[in-house]
């Protein structure tokens, strides 16, 4: 029962207060993409969170080993990034072996592998010494994190589109980087 509060307790943690999303390059630039797309969101979030939580949980049983665990940081970041490629290696492997996949779905399972969520998840729970139930948790939590952010983006695309008081030289890339920044700023003021 412990570990299931714990992996519940790490969830909430990513998905609301650490919010990923918000702190990575390429995920919040994928979330504007996809939030002008929403039906596309549901494909790409399975495969985040497949990611996320593979990554993580590959990484946290490394992480049992005391000789890793004992070792550096840049050495924790070359093996988290490696893990990352392996783990994206073996599923593009088993995908092309079932076959009648779409070219959409590999571009689809390339984005998400190689997206800053998926590649920050493992350091964050080795910065936060996580366990492995709240690794797992993390991880799950960043799934959701980007479907939450997608979702919020997408509703202030659709509020800025209908709102006629914005100057027009604003109207657009702008609005949205002005109303991105602010709602990362809130997720941000949950810490």
């Amino acid at each position: 029962m412990r570990i299931i509060f714990e992996l519940l307790y790490a969830s909430l943690y990513v998905s609301l207060v650490q919010n990923l999303i918000f702190n990575g390059g390429y995920g919040i630039s994928e979330a504007v993409r996809m939030s002008a797309k929403p039906r596309k969101l549901f494909p790409l979030a399975v495969f985040m969170a497949y990611f996320s939580v593979t990554v993580s949980a590959i990484c946290a049983a490394i992480e049992l080993i005391p000789k890793f665990h004992s070792s550096g940081e840049l050495f924790h970041v070359a093996v988290f990034s490696a893990v990352v490629f392996a783990v994206y290696i073996l599923t593009m492997a088993v995908v092309l072996i079932i076959g009648k996949i779409q070219p959409k779905t590999i571009r689809r399972i390339s984005i998400a592998a190689f997206n800053t969520l998926v590649m920050a998840v493992p350091y964050i729970n080795y910065r936060s010494a996580f366990t492995f139930a709240q690794s797992i948790g993390s991880g799950l939590g960043a799934g959701i994190a980007f479907i939450i952010a997608v979702l919020l983006i997408n509703e202030g695309l659709k509020r800025l589109d209908l709102n006629t008081s914005i100057p027009k030289c604003f109207k657009g890339t702008p609005a949205l980087f002005i109303y991105t920044a602010i709602l990362s700023l809130g997720f941000m003021g949950l810490k």
